[in-house]
């Protein structure tokens, strides 16, 4: 399922695919350490291979399993957005191709899981919940 996820964002942010798999998994990552937990489980049940893709891609090898005590100094109002705003600039990526990443993702996301829980998913998410 997330490979189709990848195929959209390599035709709508002009990303390689390995760079598309690794960007999509640092979004994941995102939503996974900063979302409301009941919610984000809710939201990857229903986005196979979402966990395994956010384990396998968000690590930056600051203490394994992110989160720890970097994670919640990163924290904060915005730390999370912007750190991986961040990374995926480390990554390579333009404005424009992160603006299209979060986009597709977004819209996969309502598609496959719905609207009302991406909507409260991102709004769980200080910085997101202007986007949705």
């Amino acid at each position: 399922m997330m490979q189709e996820l990848i195929g959209r964002i390599v035709t709508t942010a002009g990303l390689p695919p390995d760079k598309a798999e690794k960007a999509l998994g640092i979004v994941l990552t995102l939503i996974q350490t900063q979302g409301n937990q009941n919610k984000v489980q809710e939201l990857f049940d229903k986005l196979p291979g979402a966990a395994e893709l956010a384990r396998k891609q968000g690590g930056d090898g600051a203490g394994r399993g992110g989160g720890g005590l970097l994670g919640m100094m990163a924290g904060g109002m915005m730390g999370g957005p912007l750190a991986a705003v961040s990374k995926l600039t480390a990554a390579g990526l333009s404005m424009d191709q992160i603006k299209a990443l979060g986009t597709t993702t977004l819209d996969y996301a309502k598609e496959n899981a719905g609207a009302q829980l991406v909507k409260e998913v991102a709004g769980s998410i200080p910085g997101l919940s202007g986007y949705v």
